[in-house]
């Protein structure tokens, strides 16, 4: 069984529901996939995802995609952990791929925030196919409280 969602920081909190509006309105690519948040707690979240026809590799989604989804969704468990709002860098990332998604088949995409030392998480995350298939997983570490000026 698993163990209760810790509740964000409220700043955290306030932080999410503005990067929620900026990609579902703002980022080209967050906006054709319609990310929905369906766990969020302290260092803990899963978004559905559905990729459409503009992310296909041939038959299947590109694999590439797996890694920005994964990527993304690991610095967004980071900023859960954190008390306060900070920029984060992608420090190192390795994504493993399984399998492919196809075409209309809605993904979820989770992370989880395993500490942070020294101003460096450790995260690992995984995306699996509606029914379960595994497709990706991921393990990373991110630099907390870098000067991005993107953020």
């Amino acid at each position: 069984m698993s163990q209760p969602l810790k509740p964000l920081a409220p700043d955290i909190a306030k932080a999410f529901e503005s990067i929620r509006v900026a990609f579902s309105q703002e980022h080209p690519l967050f906006a054709q996939l319609k990310p929905r948040a369906v766990k969020v707690g302290r260092g803990d979240i899963a978004l559905e995802i559905t990729p459409n026809e503009l992310f296909v590799d041939g038959t299947s989604i590109h694999s590439g995609l797996m890694t920005i989804l994964l990527d993304t969704v690991m610095g967004m468990a980071t900023w859960t952990e954190l008390d306060e709002f900070k920029p984060l860098a992608t420090i190192n990332l390795q994504t493993d791929t399984y399998d492919h998604a196809k075409v209309g088949e809605m993904l979820v995409c989770e992370a989880i925030c395993e500490g942070i030392m020294d101003d460096v998480a450790i995260v690992r995350g995984k995306a699996t196919s509606e029914d379960g298939r595994l497709l990706a997983t991921a393990a990373g570490t991110f630099m907390v409280g870098t000067r991005s000026a993107q953020v």
